[in-house]
C-alpha cells in the first residue's frame, strides 16, 4: 500500500517505497497517522535493537509510542519455525486483525523473520521495515523477500511479500561495531562488482569508520538493489545478478552453524563466496587475472579468514544442493565478466566448487604468511 503523500525527501525506485535519509522516519510518522490511524501496531526487534534503537525510533515517530512490542534473541537462530509460532501466537493473543501493522526494527534476521510472520499471519498483514544495520539498509530490507531457515538450510521457507515501506535512517548505525558494519559492506561490494564499477571503486576506498562518509554509499547501494528489484520482482532474470557469492556463502553459513567454528555473519560468508566466485570467473575465462586478484586482495583484507579443511568440502557441497537456484541437478552461479558486469545461471560442477574452495584455503594461507620488506 503506497503512502498518501510524500514529504520533500526522495523515494528510491522499486516495487515498494524505500525512504532514505533524514525524512525517512518522518514519512513513517505521517503514514501511521494517515493510512494506519486507529489500527493495532506492533514492533518486532531483538534484545539489541530494543535497547539501542527503539528509543531513537520512538523519539522520531511518536505514533509508535503506544505500539505493542515483542522481542526475539539476536542472531540467525531466530529465523526458526518455533520462533514464528511464538510470534503468531503473540499477535493472536493481542487481537491483531488483518488491518494490523508490524514494524520490523533490526537487521536482516529481523526483517526476514518479521516479513515472513506478517506475510503469513491471517494470510497477510501490513508491515514496515526499519533496518538498523548496513546489511538491512542496502540489501535485506529491500525487495520483498521474506524467509526463515529449516533443517539447517538458510531461507528454505519463505514468500515474496512487499513491506509498506523500508525506512533507511543512518543514525541507527552508531550502535554497530566494526564487524557488523563490515557485514553489510560485503553486499555493497557485491553491488559494485556485478552492476556498478564506480560504486565498487568508491566503496573499496571508503573510510569505513566514518559513518557520515558511508551514508551516501549506503543510499547508492540501496538504490542499486531497489532498481534491480523493480526490473525483476520475482527473481526470474536480472535479480539473479545479486546472487554473486551467495551459493557458496549460504552453504558456509549453514556449515558454520553445524560445528564448533565461529559463527559466520551473512556478509562474511558471502565474502568467502565472492572470492571463490571471482576465481571461478577467472578459471572459466570470463574475468582477467588482475581484476580477480584485486577483488581477492580487497576481500581478504576486509574480512578475517574462515578456516575449514579439504575433508569439509563434501559437506559444504552437500549443503549447496539445497540452494534454490539449482537446476537439473547442477549448480547455477552468477559469475563476473568484468568489474561491474556479470552473467547469471552459469553451470558449475561439484568438482569446480571443490577447486574454488581449495583456492580460498590457499589464498588465506598465503595472506597469513609474513611478508619480507626491504630494509
Amino acid at each position: 500500500m503506497a503512502p498518501q503523500h510524500q514529504p520533500d525527501d526522495q523515494q528510491l525506485p522499486g516495487v515498494h517505497p524505500v525512504w532514505p535519509g533524514p525524512q525517512a522516519l518522518e514519512n513513517l510518522e505521517q503514514w501511521l497517522g494517515g493510512q494506519a490511524r486507529g489500527v493495532r501496531v506492533f514492533i518486532l526487534g531483538d534484545e539489541h535493537t530494543m535497547e539501542q534503537c527503539l528509543p531513537e525510533l520512538l523519539a522520531h515517530v511518536p505514533q509508535l509510542r503506544d505500539a505493542g512490542t515483542v522481542q526475539v534473541r539476536a542472531g540467525e537462530r531466530s529465523k526458526d519455525l518455533e520462533v514464528c509460532r511464538a510470534l503468531w501466537t503473540f499477535l493472536a493473543d493481542h487481537q491483531a486483525d488483518r488491518q494490523a501493522v508490524l514494524v520490523n526494527l533490526g537487521g536482516g534476521v529481523i526483517t526476514d523473520l518479521g516479513g515472513f510472520v506478517a506475510a503469513t499471519f491471517k494470510r497477510g498483514i501490513r508491515f514496515v521495515h526499519v533496518p538498523t544495520t548496513v546489511m538491512g539498509m542496502v540489501d535485506a530490507a529491500i525487495g520483498g523477500k521474506t524467509a526463515i531457515d529449516l533443517n539447517g538450510v538458510k531461507n528454505l521457507v519463505g514468500a515474496f511479500a512487499d513491506p509498506v515501506a523500508t525506512c533507511i535512517h543512518p543514525p541507527f548505525l552508531r550502535t554497530l561495531g566494526k564487524r557488523e558494519v563490515l557485514n553489510g559492506v560485503a553486499e555493497m561490494v557485491k553491488h559494485g562488482l556485478v552492476l556498478d564499477a564506480d560504486h565498487w571503486n568508491e566503496v573499496r576506498r571508503a573510510p569505513l569508520h566514518d559513518l557520515s562518509a558511508l551514508a551516501p554509499m549506503i543510499e547508492r547501494s540501496a538504490a542499486i538493489k531497489a532498481g534491480v528489484v523493480f526490473a525483476d520482482p520475482k527473481d526470474n532474470g536480472p535479480r539473479k545478478l545479486l546472487n554473486f557469492g551467495h551459493t557458496i556463502g549460504h552453504a558456509l553459513e549453514a556449515f558454520a552453524l553445524e560445528g564448533a567454528q565461529r559463527t559466520l555473519l551473512h556478509g562474511e560468508a558471502v565474502a568467502v563466496g565472492m572470492v571463490c566466485a571471482a576465481w571461478l570467473s577467472w578459471r572459466l575465462g570470463q574475468l582477467d587475472r588482475d581484476r580477480m586478484n584485486a577483488i581477492e586482495e580487497h576481500l581478504l583484507g576486509l574480512f578475517p579468514p574462515f578456516r575449514f579443511q579439504e575433508a569439509d568440502h563434501h559437506r559444504i557441497i552437500e549443503l549447496m544442493r539445497n540452494d534454490k537456484k539449482n537446476r537439473d541437478d547442477g549448480f547455477r552461479f552468477t559469475l563476473l565478466t568484468g568489474i561491474g558486469s556479470a552473467r547469471t545461471d552459469v553451470p558449475i560442477t561439484a568438482a569446480q566448487v571443490g577447486e574454488a574452495l581449495d583456492h580460498y584455503r590457499r589464498a588465506i594461507a598465503h595472506a597469513a604468511q609474513p611478508k619480507n620488506h626491504p630494509a
